[in-house]
């Protein structure tokens, strides 16, 4: 935690990121830990909407499990869907899926379940509002 792939010689000298199509949205929802601010759990979505439901999906979700994961159930239950509160909520509830959830003093394996869920709604919500 907190180390880098660098090498000791190396530097990032560059970052690229592409510009989101149009009808395409991203958003990054966290649960900050009170002391550090640092996300206990953080999901990153983007979306791609057209003639109102849900052409594309990634969610990316991290500080559930061992290491980040792509929530694949969640991606493939929105594809083809509206993106209302109802569709995003059913579809978020599979955010944990597949995952080995860990825990710590501040929050157990359950909790951080139960908010991968929680911030994999907002997350794409707000998305789906910006591919607008």
């Amino acid at each position: 935690m907190l180390t880098t792939a660098l090498k000791p010689n190396e530097i990032v000298t560059e970052v690229r990121v592409p510009v989101l199509a149009r009808g395409t949205g991203a958003a990054y929802a966290k649960h900050p830990h009170p002391a550090s601010g640092y996300a206990v759990v953080g999901v990153a979505a983007v979306v791609a909407v057209s003639g109102g439901k849900c052409q594309r999906a990634a969610i990316g979700i991290t500080g559930v499990a061992g290491k980040a994961y792509r929530a694949t159930a969640v991606e493939q239950a929105l594809v083809g869907k509206p993106l209302d509160e109802a569709s995003v909520a059913n579809a978020a509830a599979h955010a944990a899926d597949g995952a080995d959830p860990q825990g710590d003093l501040y929050a157990s394996g359950q909790f951080r379940a139960h908010l991968a869920t929680v911030y994999t709604k907002r997350a794409v919500l707000q998305a789906a509002s910006r591919a607008k």
